[in-house]
């Protein structure tokens, strides 16, 4: 077998996958115990049983490596919410669902966000925004979206202040509950959905054609019966 065979090249992309996943793996643990200030590349290598010059060749510095740490996080956060809303139900649940898969996985892994904001302020430079993190509240956007066109929202519903307090709400309800060292609170959602009754159109309940009909029979005999009744006294 030739050394530029197929299997030959997939098996060393196999190895340099496997060896990204190391660094990522041994950089999250890094970031999330030592923080970003507290972090080296030289801490990240060892972990991650490399040379620190083979670390360089993957990723040119500590903050570019932080950002493909932090990018990560939030495209499995992603995957993992698109399977947790199910887009058949009303939307208002779809919105419950969402809520419940957010503010657990805050939970188990707040660190994270802490890395986030540094991956954005990266030193003092310009805010520096994570596409992966657009792609994740746009999972939101989805539903309110699919709410308006289902006709359960009104069209006037401003989008990003609702996702801004809804992310927000979900992120301090979050924090509160890691300080005080409780789990998952399910009334943290059932109160911030309230946020979103006034915006929904309340459906008519349609009416049974078979009582409707009923109705309207009872209302012609009484109609008939008081012209009877009309006539009669007349006649007298």
């Amino acid at each position: 077998m030739s050394a530029s065979s197929p299997n030959t090249k997939n098996t060393q992309r196999e190895r340099l996958e496997a060896k990204e996943q190391s660094i990522l793996n041994a950089a999250t643990e890094v970031f999330t115990a030592l923080g970003v200030d507290g972090s080296t590349m030289a801490e990240i290598a060892r972990r991650a049983h490399i040379a620190e010059g083979t670390l360089y060749l993957y990723h040119k510095n500590k903050q570019d490596l932080l950002a493909v740490v932090v990018g990560n996080f939030w495209a499995d956060l992603t995957k993992g919410a698109l399977i947790a809303v199910d887009a058949s139900l009303p939307v208002m649940e779809q919105l419950e669902q969402l809520a419940t898969y957010h503010l657990t996985a805050l939970i188990q892994q707040f660190d994270m966000v802490g890395l986030t904001y540094r991956a954005r302020l990266r030193h003092g430079e310009p805010e520096y925004q994570l596409p992966k993190i657009r792609e994740y509240v746009r999972v939101f956007d989805q539903i309110i979206e699919r709410g308006i066109s289902r006709q359960e929202f009104i069209e006037e519903m401003p989008l990003w202040q609702c996702r801004d307090a809804f992310y927000g709400a979900l992120e301090y309800s979050a924090r509160t509950l890691l300080l005080r060292e409780a789990q998952f609170d399910a009334s943290v959602v059932k109160q911030l959905l309230v946020m979103f009754h006034p915006y929904k159109i309340e459906q008519i309940p349609a009416v049974d054609s078979e009582k409707n009909a009923a109705s309207t029979s009872e209302r012609l005999a009484k109609i008939e019966a008081q012209l009877a009744l009309l006539v009669e006294r007349e006649a007298k």
